[in-house]
């Protein structure tokens, strides 16, 4: 999913691989993503430490925009500017090039207090020396971090489990979110003890997926389906963790305390987040029978 994408980028660049930059994402991994799946890395750039993230449109952005409510009336004239000019040059000079292949990247969750500390589902969680590479502030920072999250290296991420589940935020509660977290969900309850809401990004997108049923799939599966809203993201209003309890969530930031004072949060894909709800811990979603 777009999320293993960035969330990958990011722990391979670091949290500082992108600083005072504008990122610049390119290539045909980029290019068969959806528009809403586009919005997703975009979103997470300022996560690498850059100042933004841009896609340069192409016909499938044209075609998103036509149409929309708030698309200009001299939509079609701004098309052949945009299709000429919002492009970057041929002979663009950039600050650092990386390259990642992103065919074979497993879903991805992460262990630590910033997006970096992340690892594929199929992994164990490193040791704070191995994550470091040599850097002596990483280590510190990593031994920290597992302090904080009251896990061990060597534990495999699928044995970590979770007490709530929160698919929303700007990051991942857009309707292909959804449409993707209710097939996981759709005929399944949630696990004993765990608690799982769908807070969706806008009324539109709320109302979007009411059309489509899915609020009757997650209602359906013991999901609570709420107003739009920032929610659980940032622990806002009574949407908060208790002490010690261990959240997946779609969100973009899982520093100490961000959804409430001693929680712990996981930043995974919704679909990883909707499989961990029913499961009472971290899967690997392409295991599970979505038919």
């Amino acid at each position: 999913t777009a999320k293993d994408i960035i969330l990958s980028i990011i722990k391979n660049i670091g949290t500082s691989g992108g600083n005072g930059t504008v990122i610049e994402y390119r290539g045909e991994g980029i290019l068969d993503l959806s528009m809403e799946q586009r919005m997703t890395i975009c979103n997470m750039s300022i996560e690498a430490g850059a100042r933004a993230g841009l896609i340069a449109p192409d016909e499938k952005t044209f075609e998103y925009l036509r149409g929309r409510q708030y698309t200009p009336k001299n939509y079609e004239f701004l098309v052949d500017y945009w299709r000429d000019n919002l492009k970057t040059d041929n002979d663009a000079k950039f600050e650092k090039n990386y390259t990642l292949h992103i065919d074979n990247i497993a879903p991805q969750v992460s262990w630590g207090t910033n997006p970096g500390m992340t690892c594929d589902v199929t992994e164990l969680i490193p040791s704070p020396e191995d994550f470091a590479k040599g850097d002596q502030n990483q280590k510190k920072g990593a031994e920290k971090a597992l302090e904080y999250m009251n896990l061990k290296s060597g534990i495999p991420i699928t044995e970590i489990k979770i007490n709530r589940v929160f698919i929303g935020s700007c990051t991942n509660a857009r309707l292909e979110d959804l449409i993707e977290a209710s097939k996981v969900v759709k005929g399944r309850k949630v696990f004993p003890n765990v608690k799982a809401m769908v807070v969706p990004g806008s009324q539109m997108v709320k109302k979007q997926a009411e059309d489509l049923g899915l609020d009757k799939i997650f209602i359906d599966a013991n999901f609570e389906w709420r107003e739009s809203g920032c929610s659980m993201c940032l622990g806002m209003n009574p949407d908060i963790l208790s002490p010690g309890e261990r959240c997946a969530s779609t969100s973009n930031r899982n520093f100490e305390g961000r959804q409430g004072t001693g929680g712990r949060t996981h930043l995974v894909s919704p679909v990883m987040a909707a499989a961990a709800a029913i499961s009472g811990h971290f899967v690997d979603v392409r295991d599970m029978d979505l038919n």
